[in-house]
């Protein structure tokens, strides 16, 4: 019995050792894994730090992005309201000097006020003011102006200035080419208008091809107001609308050239409603 006391005295310190924590061992795992976890730590903090980055990088680009896109928005914005209340007080002015000047003239009230709230037509490379006036002092208003104002160059057109017409008579009833209109159409098919700019190259060239009078017979069936065989309707040229604005015709006729005849077409019935011969020498 002392025998086996003795045992196990002697046995105690080596297992009490084995299990004994070890304070160096400790310290070296405590360090490992304190140095693990920082490590994880600031991998994931790095992470998280590089996403903020890109999310913070990302927003100011969308942001800078954004507002160039709303100062393009506005500066277009405001360019088209400059060019539009500009071309208002071009042809404001055009109706003040044909008229003898703002002593005698009074152009109407929204020729005036805001571009946007005057009567103009956008014909695309121009604008059109159609309004009326009055002399200083009355309130009827007598005058009417059709101005066309050009947005790429500085020419202004005053295709008329005179009483005050019926608005039917003036967009959808013609019956004939003005003496005046028939001057234009002459000289800018001629090649001898201050407008030539209005008919290109190409379109000349076109009028040109197909130049031949007409037969006798289709010069008559014109003066009576018939509408065209098919065979000729095919080889007509086409004026652009430009043209109708300069001569102060509605844009729903149609002003085409037929061998060396310039035509005034009614679009709807597709008739024609008055001719000039001979225009192309």
């Amino acid at each position: 019995m002392a025998a086996i006391s003795l045992a196990l005295l002697t046995a105690m310190p080596s297992a009490a050792y084995a299990f004994a924590p070890n304070p160096q061992a400790s310290t070296l795992g405590e360090m490992s894994a304190k140095q693990n976890a920082d490590s994880q730590q600031w991998l994931m903090a790095d992470g998280d730090d590089d996403d903020d980055d890109d999310d913070d990088d990302d927003d100011k680009k969308n942001r800078n992005r954004n507002r160039g896109r709303d100062r393009d928005d506005d500066d277009k914005k405001r360019v088209v309201r400059i060019d539009l209340n500009r071309a208002k007080n071009l042809a404001r002015q055009a109706a003040e000097s044909a008229n003898g000047g703002i002593r005698y003239y009074r152009a109407e009230a929204s020729m005036h006020g805001p571009a946007q709230n005057c009567p103009y037509v956008d014909n695309g490379d121009s604008w059109t003011f159609t309004f009326t006036g009055n002399s200083v002092g009355s309130q009827t208003k007598t005058i009417q102006s059709v101005v066309t104002v050009y947005k790429n160059t500085s020419r202004i057109v005053t295709a008329y200035n005179g009483p005050v017409r019926t608005a039917t008579v003036q967009q959808t009833q013609v019956t004939n080419f003005s003496s005046s209109q028939r001057t234009v159409l002459v000289e800018l098919l001629r090649g001898n208008c201050t407008c030539n700019n209005l008919l290109t190259s190409a379109t000349r060239t076109e009028i040109v091809r197909q130049s031949r009078s007409l037969p006798p017979s289709i010069q008559k069936q014109l003066l009576r107001g018939k509408g065209l065989p098919p065979g000729i309707a095919k080889k007509l040229v086409r004026l652009p609308k430009q043209v109708n604005t300069y001569v102060n015709l509605p844009a729903n006729y149609d002003l085409v050239v037929i061998g060396s005849n310039v035509l005034l077409l009614d679009q709807v019935n597709y008739v024609v409603v008055d001719y000039i011969s001979n225009v192309i020498l």
